[in-house]
């Protein structure tokens, strides 16, 4: 090798190396260019015997300057920015619809509250109704915005999911087509990289971390990626791609399909960074909930407003009806629930899903699934994934669910093992909401019913305005009355009864009863109950008995008392999964106190049992002038003699006022004014009254009226050796107080059998019938005969039920003002004769059982128990509660009724604007607290993004900075590198010019 060529080799490496430094300063601004170098190596040196001579230099390679581990981070933290920063930006636009006093909901919201409350102040003032109505559509419209505004979100963001796919995919096709470039490019050199290639793979890679997650794998000089969780978008020269299709659990939403060479697979929750990571993020995260709790909060508003709306009267003095579109309206309902798109059913799945309990509805998502192992059993888990309800599919529909305040029900369909469903009933609430009365006059801002106080009421009692709950009960079955008016009657300062007030004249027994209810004196007492789903059974009165006891006085411990033994069994049925279980079983034994039932029933959960005796006493015989002088007419009430002398100095027996003399002739006014006054009976809670005809007396607890008296027995009265009359001694008529109706089987009076007029029953006949008897027994009453008037009438079917009765026992028929007939049971206590023997009837109580919600009580043995021949349990739910406080007396009175004429009313107007501060939504929280609670999320969700992405860029830039100080073009070291290169050049370039004038010297020496 000569130093020509030596030093053309070095010209050669120079020139070489001075290109590249000239290629990388033009490259300097190239996105994803890295800086090339020249790498040198020494000529192979030829040996001379003397040892080895150099030849010159050689260019080794010409290689990018890059750093493998900041290249995949670099990827990483791209990927982290663009989710973060994607999902901050999208964040930031809710944020900014919410906060914002134009485009948010509270101003409207607090539009409408003051408007109504303004209309409270002066109900029949229709300008105020007009601002209530438009104040209510601005609010409804606000409603809708929002909603509107979510959805083109959502609209937008499926259009940029579809872009960003189709990013995706181009950028898989490139990275392959340069896998291939690059691979073809090394395989004609050994040595030599294609570097412009490689760094427009890195740069094909780097971009495609911002859209998704890239896992970068090297195989034989061509990069692989995945994505997701473990999908391989491209392997070597081949792409694969993504595919924008119907989300697999809401078709309206857009998914992510990988679509390989055999199978597609949906990937839309396995990529888990990129801006697609972001947009999804943002949509289950964010935008789904925020959707979903602004539903809530529209449903609840929505529904607790018609709720309210609906009890109450409007101007023209009509039901107040929904004052916003229903909630449940047949569009709404059939499209809560959306099928996935994987099911392999038929997919011909028809679902309702009603609002049925707004303080349990939660704005989660659900996910109905039938998990296996086969058809037969369903799954429902909250977007928590807790299971809410589960149970078996029934192959007969339709089939109701229950959870979370919702019903779902299944109308019809089938269905396989791994089929899903999502039930949403939120997302499409906002958008529904919308005004549904068009007149001011419509809305309700009055009460239907009223509550009076009798002017002759003695005590301090006071009654409220009550409060209506619902009117879908039959107190309001028929329009415009109160379906019975009701009275409130105090028997005591601790007891009442509430009666049916159809006949101011005769209040009739409830149905079930409300009587000897206890009330607290000087506290607030509520009347009535706020739960819909209570019921009762209230037993018949103890039986009366065959015949009067006689002994000695205060001798009958054990008299029977007309209750026999009877066993209890509560149910209780799962409101979720329909189950019914068996809750609690009690039995009693014969003899039992009403008051002793009671409390044994009172240890059951659920159930509260109240026990009252009631006995009668009437038809009171005696002449004053006794036959025996010494054989008084004597009454004592549980071991009390109420009919002894008493001085009144220095006696302590009877209260003041009490009447001390005794009258000659018995009277229930004289018995009810000393059983009032003793002061044994009065702590026992045994009290009485009289309407002048008959004594009743109660034990307001339950427990046994023991009744003894003694007397002269019945006599004949001869005349000339004959019976002139029969003399009935000292006697009276005791009953149970028990009604039993009188029902028709067969034949129509059309209500026309009165106490004023008889009854032809020879026509249209026959007239059966049927009577429930106080043994159990069912009886029959035939009647085909022509009654003149009402008493005929009346003692006809007295005649046919005594005939049934025990010996000792009569009946006495009554018809109410609808021409309902019923009768009573008596039985003639009479005296003995003897003044040493009493006759005596122990009288034992009945019982009502009220049940909460889902409850219920089945009884044995089937005849000879209080509870035989009872109907099913009765609701004594009547839509409304009242409130009383202070301390009434015996005989006051309040009556409940129609609102007629209240136009200045502005009951239930308070109760709508008391809505905006009760805890409504999911039962917790105000409306104002929820959309707060939206706010502040989406606030806060906001914030922390933002935060987030900023953190995420100073970490990309930093990255970034780092491989640009490796990979980087640097102009001054460039500089620097060109000199060095061109004193490179040079120099060899004079070793030339020296090597040719050696050479020349050579020529010239010849």
């Amino acid at each position: 090798m000569s130093l020509l060529s030596t030093a053309v080799s070095g010209l050669s490496v120079a020139q070489t190396a001075l290109d590249t430094t000239g290629n990388n300063i033009s490259n300097a601004n190239t996105e994803g260019y890295s800086r090339q170098q020249v790498s040198m190596e020494t000529a192979n040196s030829t040996y001379y015997g003397f040892g080895y001579v150099g030849n010159g230099v050689s260019v080794s390679e010409v290689s990018r300057i890059t750093d493998e581990y900041l290249t995949l981070q670099l990827q990483s933290d791209t990927s982290d920015y663009y989710d973060l920063e994607t999902y901050a930006d999208l964040l930031a636009q809710v944020d900014t619809l919410l906060s914002n006093d134009s485009t948010g909901l509270q101003s409207a919201m607090d539009d409408y509250f003051a408007a109504l409350q303004t209309a409270a102040d002066d109900p029949s003032y229709v300008p105020s109704r007009d601002v209530v109505l438009a104040e209510a559509e601005s609010l409804a419209s606000q409603f809708n915005s929002i909603a509107d505004y979510l959805g083109d979100i959502e609209d937008t963001l499926n259009s940029q999911l579809e872009a960003s796919i189709a990013q995706v995919n181009s950028l898989a096709t490139t990275i392959a087509t340069l896998n291939a470039e690059i691979i073809a490019a090394e395989g004609s050199s050994e040595t030599a990289a294609p570097n412009d290639l490689l760094d427009a793979r890195d740069q094909a890679i780097l971009e495609l971390s911002a859209y998704v997650d890239t896992d970068v794998v090297e195989v034989d000089g061509a990069y692989d990626i995945y994505i997701g969780s473990g999908q391989a978008l491209v392997l070597g020269n081949s792409a694969y791609s993504l595919e924008a299709t119907p989300s697999e659990e809401d078709p309206t939403q857009t998914g992510i399909t990988f679509v390989g060479s055999t199978t597609s697979i949906d990937i839309t929750n396995e990529i888990t960074s990129g801006a697609i990571a972001g947009m999804i993020n943002f949509r289950e995260n964010a935008l789904d909930e925020t959707i979903n709790n602004l539903g809530l909060l529209a449903i609840t508003f929505v529904e607790e407003t018609n709720a309210t709306h609906s009890v109450g009267i409007d101007l023209n003095g009509d039901w107040g009806g929904n004052f916003f579109a229903d909630m449940n309206s047949e569009d709404l309902v059939s499209n809560r629930v959306s099928a996935y798109g994987s099911n392999t059913s038929s997919n011909d799945n028809y679902f309702s899903v009603y609002i049925d309990d707004t303080s349990a509805l939660t704005g989660s998502e659900y996910t109905l699934s039938v998990p296996g192992p086969d058809s037969s059993r369903f799954e429902i888990t909250n977007s928590d994934g807790d299971v809410v309800a589960e149970g078996s599919l029934e192959n007969t529909f339709p089939q109701e669910i229950e959870f979370d305040g919702l019903k779902l029900v299944i109308e019809s369909g089938t269905f396989k093992e791994g089929d899903s469903f999502t039930v949403n009933p939120y997302a499409n609430a906002a958008a529904a909401v919308d005004v549904a009365i068009t007149e001011a006059e419509e809305i309700a801002l009055a009460y239907p019913i009223r509550a009076d106080t009798s002017l002759s009421n003695n005590g301090t009692g006071v009654i409220d305005q009550g409060t209506m709950l619902s009117t879908d009960t039959s107190m309001f079955s028929v329009d415009g009355e109160l379906s019975p008016p009701l009275i409130i009657v105090f028997t005591s300062e601790t007891t009442y009864s509430v009666y049916d007030n159809t006949d101011p004249s005769n209040p009739t027994a409830l149905d079930p009863p409300m009587e000897n209810l206890s009330y607290v004196p000087g506290a607030t007492n509520t009347i009535f109950t706020d739960d819909p789903g209570e019921t009762q059974v209230s037993s018949w009165r103890a039986r009366l008995p065959a015949a009067a006891e006689t002994g000695t006085q205060g001798s009958f411990d054990s008299l029977e008392n007309g209750i026999n033994a009877e066993r209890f069994e509560f149910y209780y049925t799962d409101p979720e999964t329909g189950e019914t279980s068996l809750l609690d079983e009690v039995s009693t034994e014969t003899g039992t106190s009403a008051a002793d039932i009671a409390n044994a029933l009172n240890l059951v959960d659920g159930i509260e049992a109240r026990a009252y005796t009631e006995v009668q006493l009437t038809n009171f015989t005696n002449n004053g002038t006794t036959y025996n002088p010494s054989n008084d007419f004597e009454v004592w009430i549980n071991g009390v003699n109420i009919t002894d002398v008493v001085e009144s100095s220095n006696q302590s027996t009877y209260m003041d006022g009490y009447p001390e003399e005794v009258p000659d002739e018995m009277t229930p006014d004289f018995l009810a004014d000393r059983i009032n006054s003793n002061y044994e009976l009065s702590y026992m809670g045994i009290t009485a009254k009289s309407d002048g005809t008959t004594l009743t007396i109660t034990s307001a607890n339950g427990d046994d009226i023991l009744i003894e008296m003694t007397g002269d027995e019945p006599q004949e009265v001869l005349v000339d050796g004959l019976t002139d009359y029969i003399d009935p001694g000292d006697s009276f008529q005791l009953s149970n107080g028990q009604s039993y109706t009188i029902d028709p089987i067969s034949g129509n009076t059309n209500g026309e059998i009165n106490s004023l007029t008889g009854y032809d029953f020879t026509e249209g006949g026959p007239y059966e019938y049927e009577i429930y008897l106080p043994d159990g027994r069912t009886g029959y009453i035939t009647m085909d005969q022509y009654y003149a008037d009402s008493d005929s009438l009346l003692a006809a079917f007295e005649e046919q039920i005594t005939d049934q009765l025990d010996d000792s026992s009569s009946a006495s028929v009554s018809v109410d003002a609808n021409g309902n007939l019923s009768y009573q049971v008596y039985m003639t206590v009479t005296g003995t004769g003897d003044p040493d023997e009493v006759s005596a009837v122990n009288m034992g109580g009945e019982v009502d059982i009220v049940m909460s919600d889902g409850i219920s009580l089945e009884t044995d043995p089937e005849i000879g128990g209080i509870f035989n021949g009872i109907p099913d349990a009765e609701s004594t739910y009547l839509g409304f509660t009242f409130e009383i406080s202070g301390t009434p007396v015996d005989g006051d009175e309040f009556v409940i009724e129609w609102n007629e004429g209240g136009t200045s009313d502005n009951r239930n107007a308070l109760d709508l604007v008391a809505l905006e501060t009760s805890d409504l939504v999911g039962g917790e929280i105000t409306f104002t607290e929820s959309y707060a609670q939206s706010v502040e999320q989406v606030g806060t969700m906001t914030s922390t993004a933002e935060v987030q992405a900023a953190a995420a860029e100073t970490i990309l830039e930093t990255t970034a900075a780092e491989v640009d100080s490796i990979s980087g073009v640097n102009l001054d070291e460039e500089a620097a590198y060109l000199i060095e290169y061109q004193a490179l050049y040079s120099a060899n370039a004079k070793v030339i010019t020296i090597a040719q004038e050696l050479f020349d010297t050579l020529l010239a020496s010849f």
